[in-house]
């Protein structure tokens, strides 16, 4: 995944101690390593960590081949709930990271079936359907308060989601995908897909 090597980038750029071949050397590398400390940069540097992430979310749709052999109708009605959590957050991604303009109309579009999404997952949940090519693991069911903890932290990050401008939005989407990636990668077969189902 890329994100977790820029940030490794980050910090190990900043905390490696250069070689000194020469006090010119010496003197980029620690001007260099003072500029990437500065908090501008690292929030620069983490939004676009956050775009890359959002990118490759987008890029990660499920094959639609398995999910139409899927034959439990309540793991199909998740599956649905899932894909229109990941369409919004795709759009919200898209204006975030400049691939589309951003349009208000469409994030407070994007953001309302975030709301209704978020808030309809322990519902479709709470009793355990399964289907082999589901890639919900037992441990939902298992550990059912702490799921529905979860899906009521993303209802909360979603219901937060600043959708009347660019700067909003690219200061609150980062904690919704925050909350759903921790939950899938506890509670998902395949935790490196968005889609928890």
């Amino acid at each position: 995944m890329h994100v977790p090597f820029l940030f490794y980038l980050i910090d190990s750029v900043k905390g490696t101690v250069q070689p000194r071949r020469s006090p010119v050397n010496h003197k980029l590398s620690h001007r260099l390593s003072h500029q990437l400390s500065h908090p501008v940069f690292r929030r620069v540097f983490h939004l676009l960590a956050l775009v890359i992430l959002v990118g490759s979310l987008a890029l990660t749709a499920p094959a639609l081949t398995a999910q139409a052999q899927i034959t439990n109708k309540n793991v199909k009605k998740r599956i649905a709930l899932m894909l229109s959590a990941q369409d919004a957050v795709a759009i919200l991604g898209d204006m975030m990271a400049g691939r589309m303009v951003f349009n208000a109309a469409k994030a407070r579009a994007a953001r309302r079936l975030l709301v209704q999404t978020s808030g309809r997952i322990s519902r479709r949940f709470r009793t355990p359907h399964q289907d082999p090519l589901s890639n919900a693991r037992p441990e939902i069911w298992s550990y059912w308060t702490d799921f529905s903890a979860q899906a009521e932290i993303s209802e909360q990050a979603a219901r937060q989601l600043s959708v009347f401008s660019l700067n909003g939005l690219r200061r609150s989407l980062p904690n919704l995908l925050h909350s759903c990636l921790s939950c899938h990668q506890r509670f998902r077969v395949e935790p490196n897909e968005f889609i928890t189902h």
